[in-house]
């Protein structure tokens, strides 16, 4: 039976990442903590948030990225230190983003791309504050961008840029936060591989990098609650609890029994009553209001914890102990 605020794991562990102090690959669900109130997954790393605002980090360290004061990766779950009362965290490819309390943004781990926001292209293995935010309500990062979501619903980004991720009109990447002009009232942001996406308070989706630099309205969602993004998809919750998803396909992560990726959204035929999307690499993942964890996507790993390495076009059931 799952526990409400359990931590379980399953999928790829050569890191540590699954942080049950082995390196085994799981392909069914291993229970890790208990009294975790939400969770993120990097490339290879985790970070776990109790109730009492604390950070517990495991996984690949090399850059720094737990935000331990040291490279060295951990198996097992350790107590970040040093930062205030925590209350969001989010997981880049290797990097971290650590939401304080009163609003402030720490960051941790590489910053070749200026993604940990600090003005410089040093890696950091403690968390250094963000400069220049205003207050933060939310936090998110991409592979190698990160961003954030104020008080007044504005969003900022900053980190790299090539394919036009940080919605400002250019190329360019940066070490800075800066505003996104053009949006407001946004509730929720994700960021991709090379690509962002931001949710507005109407349920309207924005996504900027796919196609364009600067934030495009995603045509024929319905009204939209809750995105998640993956390497190169991206996933829609609608208020009626269903999913709608686009972008690479290659591995079945699309939900629509095929490999053919696209830019135009489509609905996932069989999932109803969904209350939470997630995503990795090339996978996803929808929870319904009963409890059920579906998955579907990439499973060479057995990340789809369907106890099999076999890819799934439509979405199956994960089976808990």
């Amino acid at each position: 039976m799952v526990k409400l605020g359990a931590l379980w794991g399953w999928g790829w562990n050569y890191h540590g990442q699954l942080g049950d102090g082995t390196f085994l690959n799981r392909s069914r669900p291993v229970l890790l903590l208990q009294g975790v109130v939400s969770v993120v997954a990097g490339s290879a790393h985790t970070l776990a948030l109790d109730p009492m605002g604390q950070v517990l980090a495991f996984g690949r360290n090399e850059e720094g990225q737990l935000g331990l004061g040291s490279w060295a990766s951990q198996g097992r779950p350790v107590r970040v230190e040093g930062l205030p009362r925590i209350v969001g965290v989010a997981g880049g490819y290797q990097h971290s983003l650590f939401l304080a309390e009163g609003g402030a943004v720490y960051a941790s781990g590489a910053n070749e791309e200026g993604q940990l926001g600090d003005g410089t292209h040093e890696r950091r293995k403690s968390p250094v504050r963000v400069q220049g935010l205003p207050p933060v309500v939310a936090v998110a990062a991409g592979y190698f961008h990160s961003l954030a979501i104020t008080r007044e619903g504005r969003l900022y980004t900053w980190g790299a840029n090539l394919s036009g991720q940080l919605g400002d009109g250019t190329v360019e990447s940066r070490s800075k936060p800066l505003p996104v002009e053009g949006l407001s009232r946004v509730v929720q942001a994700v960021g991709g591989g090379s690509f962002s996406a931001a949710l507005t308070e109407d349920g309207s989706v924005y996504v900027f990098g796919l196609d364009s630099a600067t934030p495009r309205r995603l045509e024929g969602v319905p009204p939209t609650v809750a995105l998640a993004a993956g390497r190169e998809h991206l996933l829609c919750l609608t208020r009626e609890g269903e999913v709608w998803a686009l972008g690479a396909n290659e591995a079945g992560q699309l939900g629509d029994g095929t490999e053919e990726s696209r830019l135009e959204a489509r609905r996932i035929e069989g999932l109803r009553g969904v209350v939470a999307l997630a995503a990795g690499d090339a996978h996803s993942l929808a929870l319904t209001g009963e409890g059920i964890l579906y998955a579907w996507g990439r499973n060479e790993y057995g990340q789809l914890g369907d106890g099999t390495r076999e890819n799934r076009f439509r979405p199956v059931v994960v089976r808990f102990p």
